[in-house]
């Protein structure tokens, strides 16, 4: 079964779930050359790990058995990782996720374990190094005693952004700095917020996602609280250049974005079953935007929606017709009922979106008429039939846990390297609002990587 931690943030991790080994005949896509042991990992907490390919090595953020934040690095020429820890610990917050980056000088970045703390930032000393990173107390030196959310990015010249939430869920703003390379600090690049919730709300965003249009495109929605069911109004901006900002008509956006001033591409009210962790933002095949969300339908049900920029505005349309419910509300990360996917294309006239039901243990896709939206039957499958990605053997590797703990579940993240595939794997338990897991702590687990080679 598929089962997907519900984490209130932005930035994408790692996907969670069951690799599946398809029941077609005939030989695997990819044969396992050989499996390596990282570390131990924490095991107790629903948390993301995050993963970097370099052309000279792969780079890893991940939290131990004993909740130190560890950095790894493993040269591709090399006999074994190089691990390097870091002087935080995680608690039992999901939240505190790892974001890691490298700028143009090789020099690698590292923020995470924040959850309305302050800044927790690492920066090497040296190119494509991990064990000269050291801890570096500000970036700027104001609005950096309550961050959650760390991201780092890039604009069209190539310029490091770091962005994060200053403030709490319910009463935040998004925090914006660039880095200068020369001089190895870093500034505001928006002497403003980007959103301002007015001490009353704050901004749950997704982006920014840069087009083939030319301009980043970022969506959100407003949350009251810390209450997940205090989220409302599916939202839109749009940025040529990340510092001005404009409505889907062209019209400029002054900063910060207020409630009143965003153009609101949804009115979901609060309670209405929009979920800051549900909202996708995708292109379709003319690369028109398209918003992928939840809200309940008139019999309270949950569905996924669609909402794509059109010459004449916000087309939105449902993609399903569910008897399917989840009623969700509190604080903390919460275990998560549905996982979905934004659009993807399927075909020169269709659309998807996968989609699972967790607790019904049921997972489709929903194929979608890309004129129009509306569900519609799948494309023709084609004649060529589908090789398993792995045998029935590695895939039960890759599953099963080591332990008889039903409160573990396989985790897994892939990365291709040099032809190669790596699938990187540990345990972790179902996301428990930011609280322990109940009982003793897990026995220790293994991290490992499984290095796939294409099988001829």
């Amino acid at each position: 079964m598929l089962r997907i931690a519900a984490t209130f943030f932005y930035a994408l991790f790692v996907v969670v779930g069951t690799v599946v080994v398809f029941a077609d005949d005939g030989s695997p896509t990819w044969k396992l050359r050989e499996r390596e042991e990282i570390s131990d990992a924490c095991n107790n907490v629903a948390i993301g790990f995050t993963f970097v390919p370099r052309q000279d090595a792969m780079y890893v953020g991940f939290y131990s058995y004993d909740h130190t934040m560890t950095i790894g690095r493993r040269a591709y020429d090399a006999e074994r990782w190089e691990l390097k820890k870091l002087p935080t610990k995680i608690s039992s917050d999901s939240h505190n996720y790892i974001a890691m980056t490298f700028d143009s000088d090789d020099v690698l970045h590292v923020s995470g374990n924040m959850h309305a703390s302050p800044l927790i930032y690492f920066r090497a000393k040296k190119p494509n190094d991990i064990e000269s990173l050291e801890q570096v107390k500000s970036m700027v030196g104001d609005l950096e005693n309550r961050c959650t959310y760390p991201t780092f990015l890039r604009d069209k010249g190539g310029r490091l952004i770091f962005t994060y939430r200053d403030g709490s869920s319910g009463n935040g703003n998004q925090i914006w700095n660039v880095y200068d390379e020369a001089s190895k600090t870093w500034s505001r690049l928006l002497d403003k917020p980007l959103f301002d919730g007015q001490g009353q709300m704050n901004a749950y965003f997704r982006g920014p996602t840069l087009g083939a249009d030319g301009f980043f495109h970022v969506c959100w929605v407003w949350r009251d609280t810390p209450d997940a069911a205090t989220n409302h109004d599916l939202s839109y901006v749009r940025s040529p250049d990340l510092i001005h900002w404009e409505k889907s008509n062209g019209e400029p956006c002054e900063l910060p974005i207020t409630i009143e001033t965003g153009e609101i591409v949804d009115p979901v009210p609060a309670k209405g079953g929009i979920l800051n962790s549900h909202v996708a933002l995708s292109f379709d095949q003319e690369n028109r935007v398209v918003l992928t969300y939840t809200k309940y339908d008139e019999k309270g049900r949950l569905q996924i929606w669609n909402a794509r920029l059109e010459n004449d505005g916000w087309r939105k349309v449902a993609a399903t017709n569910w008897d399917f419910t989840w009623n969700f509300s509190g604080g903390g990360s919460l275990f998560n009922e549905l996982g979905m996917s934004g659009v993807r294309v399927a075909s020169p006239d269709k659309l998807a979106l996968s989609w699972t039901q967790v607790p019904q243990n049921k997972s489709g896709v929903v194929f979608l008429d890309a004129d129009t939206l509306e569900p519609c039957d799948a494309p023709p499958k084609s004649d060529v039939k589908r090789r398993p990605d792995y045998s029935p053997e590695d895939a039960k590797a890759l599953n099963d846990v080591e332990t008889n703990d039903e409160r573990l579940h396989a985790a897994s993240a892939t990365s291709e390297v040099n032809g190669e595939r790596w699938v990187f794997r540990w345990e972790r338990p179902d996301a428990n609002r930011d609280r322990p897991i109940p009982g003793d702590p897990p026995e220790p687990t293994t991290f490992r990587v499984f290095k796939f080679e294409r099988n001829q």
